[in-house]
């Protein structure tokens, strides 16, 4: 496949639709595809733990109560509803856990495009793992080339809102599946940017529940643009670069327009996603890396520490540093997700930070509420990306220091497949229905191997869903 190049002054997003609706899965590089399904089974694996986490069955009584016509499963729950309400249902389930995906440049996405490419296979007769696979590539593709052009996660404006751009990759992942037209897609993504604008930050930094369900209403969202078009719905064409587009709203804040399109369908993004090792938000996964490395490394004992200092970047002290009042004593599992001090001191105490780190009981732990106590942050706009530096005093003096700019997950440090597989199964207790071992080991096997797959629903979605 030749490269994707604009065709004279037409919106960039135009040439994006063409990209979209012109791959197919033979035009695919073998470690694109490779990755993609780890990336696949990475995602499944958080959704499938989350199914069970805060918030998450009040937003499926609401799709239940609402009810409609049967297209999609809702997995976990049982039933079928209209295939947008099952997104809204199934979309928070994979953010719930903040153990999922984050990319350099798109933050996070497969976490919004298969939540809306799974409950879309519900409108078809039959989706192939072949069509998934696809989809998701694609729908990856253009989520993270548009957050790369607004500069969404280190850019002038990473630490003021959220670009909103993540609704145009599950549009274009929805839109692959369904067959849309160039017409329609484009008219597509032009309802989807009437719809979006930059997501404030309010909702990482006061850790609300909003932070997962804000998943489920794009995928919701993204599915209904789709459907509109396809009706004849029409949107705006001049979407990227018109006097009104998209980047032209991030304007004062510095843009990265080539980025839309260069090097479109021959340079490939998505293999540089990071996958989470740790239940947190992304900008304390260093602090935690590096705090498990000393501690482990000296042999430390929680009581013996007097003090741990974290020399942070400004992107991470807004997330996970700051309010002081909340981030030093967290109360919900949102707020203990979010905050350095937290995770950390649990860090110390496991070894890890897991889904048990956010119980009742861890939440009310007297050992790392004093743990806590001996954090300390100072934020220095010199450290690049989530690069952190720590300083970790023992009460008899000893000093230890580590910097730390990469953690496991990450492209210079990623996860091997039976790592991949290892995470996948600790998720399995927490399901919100009971698999057995034999559909776990079948689940693995149907998602590495996802081109050989004929119907999605049938060997995916079926296993997971009460009386399916």
């Amino acid at each position: 496949m030749s490269e994707f190049v604009r065709l004279g002054e037409e919106d960039p997003m135009a040439t994006l639709c063409r990209f979209v609706l012109g791959t197919e899965y033979d035009d695919l590089p073998d470690d694109v595809v490779d990755f993609a399904k780890k990336h696949i089974l990475d995602t499944l694996g958080v959704t499938i733990a989350g199914s069970t986490q805060d918030g998450i069955p009040a937003i499926v009584d609401l799709v239940k109560e609402q009810g409609g016509k049967e297209e999609s499963l809702l997995p976990f729950y049982g039933g079928k509803v209209p295939a947008s309400m099952a997104a809204l249902a199934l979309g928070p389930m994979a953010r719930a856990l903040d153990m999922g995906d984050v990319h350099p440049e798109g933050v996070h996405t497969a976490e919004y495009v298969l939540p809306g490419i799974l409950c879309t296979a519900g409108l078809k007769d039959k989706v192939s793992g072949k069509e998934l696979i696809t989809a998701f590539v694609v729908g990856e593709e253009v989520l993270i080339r548009i957050g790369g052009a607004v500069l969404a996660t280190f850019g002038p404006a990473s630490g003021l809102a959220e670009g909103g751009h993540y609704i145009f990759g599950v549009v274009a992942g929805v839109a692959k599946l369904l067959g849309l037209s160039m017409e329609e897609l484009q008219n597509a993504m032009g309802i989807a940017r009437c719809m979006t604008q930059p997501h404030g930050l309010e909702m990482y930094e006061s850790a609300t529940l909003m932070v997962r369900t804000h998943h489920g209403f794009v995928c919701q969202d993204a599915i209904n643009a789709c459907l509109l078009a396809k009706r004849g719905i029409t949107g705006p064409f001049d979407i990227m670069l018109g006097p009104k587009g998209y980047l032209n709203q991030f304007g004062r804040f510095g843009t990265r327009p080539e980025r839309l399109t260069e090097g479109l369908g021959v340079e490939w993004s998505l293999p540089g996603t990071m996958l989470k090792p740790y239940a947190a938000c992304k900008c304390a996964h260093t602090s935690i890396g590096a705090t498990i490395d000393v501690v482990q490394g000296h042999n430390i004992k929680p009581e013996d520490i007097a003090e741990m200092h974290y020399d942070i970047p400004p992107v991470s002290m807004r997330l996970v540093g700051e309010p002081p009042e909340v981030k030093w004593n967290p109360v919900t599992v949102p707020e203990c997700q979010f905050s350095l001090p937290y995770t950390v001191a649990v860090s110390v105490l496991e070894k890890r930070v897991f889904i048990d780190a956010y119980t009742e009981e861890a939440r009310a732990r007297k050992d790392i509420r004093d743990l806590i106590t001996k954090v300390t942050v100072t934020e220095d706009p010199e450290l690049f990306g989530l690069t952190i530096r720590l300083a970790l005093t023992l009460k008899d003096g000893t000093k230890y220091e580590k910097e730390c700019a990469y953690v496991k997950g990450q492209t210079e440090n990623p996860f091997t497949l039976s790592e991949l597989i290892e995470k996948f199964r600790w998720m399995i207790p927490y399901s919100a229905y009971k698999l057995s071992d034999a559909v776990v080991d079948s689940l693995i096997e149907r998602v590495l191997n996802l081109e050989k797959v004929d119907d999605v629903v049938a060997d995916i979605l079926v296993p997971l869903t009460p009386g399916a």
